[in-house]
């Protein structure tokens, strides 16, 4: 198990102190942050899942409940505000307002427009229930766990996942003109955007087999460790080209798909082979996880991908934040302890929503009472 090992020793706050003003439904919160594990406990509907979010908001720039940040403003309010001050390499402060007007997000001095401005430095991992998806759920759930991954990586992949998308966007453009008869450019253009959609595609695949290589083991040992070792995942990687090798001629193999496709890619108007059409598969006696498994199978499997996102943002990015929105709840007394055990090894500052403190193992470093 040497392999789940690449994060242990304590970690200081990274996160000091939120203040939130009319966040979905929190009305006020001011609320300083001790180091370690801090339990947030309260009843259902009083804000403890509300906070995790703005938590994370602030750290990504993004919610992992909503892709629209202005329903986080109360439904009663003109304006969400709220601002954290973070430890990191350097101190930092950082605000976000939210109104009628748009966004505005401000980190130290820098204001801007796009909570993009928030991402890259400070990694947050959310566990919660409905991750169960990341298994049993379509595979644009696994491609965007994966990105996630990719951007944790190197801000590299940021911009490469970036880029991809908008020329992605623009040859489906094409295509879609084209089905009218009138495409902008003609085939000039289009024989360009093929041949940028081709570099970024296989940019994309290198990074994405690079990761499956090493965060496959990884996540095979946390399975192995919450399944109590009654059985064992692999996992491997899908290419929308048709292959399932960890090694592939890239650029033959998906030149020749594309050339197979371009009929049904002008008849339908949509790009139809490529990075965004692939997969992360668990496979489980060689049958895949997301067919066979059972509730309890799916749910570990889901966990053992959320800690193989810590342990690479540990590796990486060291230290990082975890949120755990409620997932002790979901979990039987043996699975229960040994997340409870793999969290209070990491080098993490760690926040659990819970509802039920009867739930949570163990004794917290600290503890928020909300409602």
């Amino acid at each position: 198990m040497e392999s789940i090992k690449l994060c242990c020793a304590r970690v200081d706050s990274l996160i000091q102190s939120i203040h939130i003003e009319t966040a979905r439904n929190i009305n006020a919160m001011d609320v300083s942050f001790q180091p370690g594990i801090t339990v947030v406990s309260g009843k259902n509907g009083c804000g403890k899942t509300t906070l995790l979010e703005m938590i994370h908001v602030l750290c990504h720039g993004y919610s992992f409940r909503t892709r629209d940040l202005k329903e986080l403003v109360s439904w009663n309010s003109k304006e969400l505000l709220s601002r954290a001050f973070f430890l990191g390499e350097r101190e930092s402060v950082r605000a976000l307002r939210i109104d009628s007007s748009g966004i505005l997000a401000k980190k130290d001095t820098t204001e801007s427009r796009s909570t993009s401005l928030f991402f890259g430095e400070i990694p947050a991992i959310v566990m919660q229930p409905s991750d169960i998806s990341l298994v049993r759920g379509g595979p644009e759930e696994r491609r965007r766990w994966m990105d996630e991954m990719l951007c944790i990586r190197s801000s590299l992949n940021t911009d490469l996942l970036r880029r991809y998308r908008r020329v992605l966007l623009q040859r489906n453009q094409w295509l879609k003109q084209n089905r009218s008869g009138s495409p902008t450019g003609g085939e000039a253009l289009f024989s360009v955007l093929t041949e940028q959609y081709i570099e970024l595609a296989i940019k994309i695949w290198r990074a994405r087999l690079d990761l499956v290589a090493e965060i496959g083991d990884i996540t095979s040992d946390y399975y192995k460790l919450l399944a109590a070792g009654a059985d064992e995942i692999t996992v491997s990687y899908r290419s929308a080209v048709g292959k399932e090798k960890k090694t592939l001629d890239l650029e033959r193999d998906f030149r020749e798909a594309l050339e197979a496709s371009d009929d049904v890619e002008r008849l339908q108007g949509i790009t139809q082979i490529g990075p965004h059409k692939d997969d992360f598969i668990l496979w489980s006696s060689g049958y895949e996880l997301r067919s066979v498994g059972s509730q309890g199978q799916c749910r570990s499997a889901a966990i053992s991908m959320r800690f193989a996102a810590l342990d690479l943002a540990c590796k990486n990015k060291c230290p990082s934040i975890l949120l755990l929105d409620d997932v002790f709840a979901e979990l039987d007394e043996y699975r229960r302890r040994a997340v409870a055990d793999l969290i209070r090894e990491k080098h993490a500052q760690v926040f659990i929503a819970t509802p039920r403190l009867q739930d949570i193992p163990f004794t917290p470093d600290a503890q928020i009472e909300m409602g």
